[in-house]
């Protein structure tokens, strides 16, 4: 197949559902290596293709538009060098890079075979779906962990970081039983309430303030690999999601909590939900912001 004679609205389409995958690195023409936090959404008036698309990129996020190409001069030719409505783009998406365009900052050679990963996820309307609603998933994951950080914050000024920690520990434990109707994590848990703010993840909590800033994600994922009780992976890595992250975060500094937030939308998921596949069929559930997303949504009737 020719991606040349490929529509431009089609070609469109299949790129805004490659980026989708907001776990992988692309490498731009100037060599730097992005990734896409964020795919926007598509613009159907007039403007640049693709709209509140959110790059990460040495640990800064930048959010604007994105134009898509068959060949970089076409900005050129289409007028968009004169057009204020494209100042804001920030990536030029491009199947050939013939011309340089000196203030886009980013410009991705995207390869055929990406192309046509894309055009077969359109395939698929349920896959569809969840690509033309990745800014509602992402706008209910960043509510829950926002409101878990908020809800952190309060613990802490009423009891203190040390019970705050044992306190929502044992409710998120209590919320997780009663999920899963099974009562075999119970001494896991017990162990865990006791145990957990003395232990790495806790003292983590504890001790964010005096952590480097290019250590806190070093930091926090050492803490999570060691054993509190006899927990498995996964259950550490909801504990970290719900608990340890939010709490982090009621208590870092601005660049500490821009590197927290990274790690939430940029870790990948141990094991897939159930219920969410039920509930969401053909939403992907690669990354723990997409699952907070659809919990989020799930408790909301969305």
């Amino acid at each position: 197949m020719s991606l040349r004679n490929l529509p431009e609205r089609l070609l469109q389409r299949a790129i805004h559902a490659a980026l989708a995958e907001s776990g992988r690195v692309w490498t731009c023409s100037n060599g730097a290596h992005v990734q896409v936090l964020s795919p926007g959404r598509i613009n159907v008036h007039e403007g640049p293709d693709i709209v509140n698309i959110a790059i990460y990129r040495e640990q800064c996020v930048t959010i604007g538009s994105a134009e898509v190409h068959h060949a970089a001069s076409m900005w050129y030719a289409h007028g968009h060098a004169s057009d204020a409505r494209y100042d804001d783009v920030i990536l030029h998406i491009v199947l050939a890079d013939d011309v340089p365009i000196a203030h886009i900052p980013w410009t991705l050679v995207i390869s055929h075979a990406d192309v046509v990963r894309g055009m077969r996820a359109l395939k698929h309307r349920a896959q569809l779906d969840a690509i033309e609603h990745v800014d509602e998933l992402q706008r209910a994951a960043f509510q829950r962990i926002s409101r878990n950080v908020a809800r952190s914050r309060a613990a802490v000024g009423r009891v203190g970081v040390h019970e705050a920690i044992r306190i929502l520990t044992a409710e998120w434990f209590e919320s997780l039983t009663r999920k899963r109707h099974h009562p075999l994590i119970d001494d896991v848990a017990r162990i865990v309430r006791e145990q957990i703010p003395e232990s790495p993840l806790g003292m983590f909590v504890r001790d964010i303030q005096s952590v480097h800033d290019e250590e806190v994600l070093r930091a926090l994922q050492l803490a999570e690999q060691r054993r509190i009780a006899h927990e498995g992976r996964s259950i550490r890595r909801e504990l970290v999601t719900n608990v340890i992250v939010p709490m982090s975060l009621s208590r870092a500094t601005l660049t500490q909590r821009v590197t927290l937030l990274q790690w939430y939308w940029m870790t990948r998921a141990q094991r897939c939900y159930a219920g969410l596949e039920r509930r969401y069929p053909g939403m992907r559930q690669d990354y723990i912001w997409q699952q907070q997303g659809m919990l989020e949504l799930q408790r909301r009737g969305g």
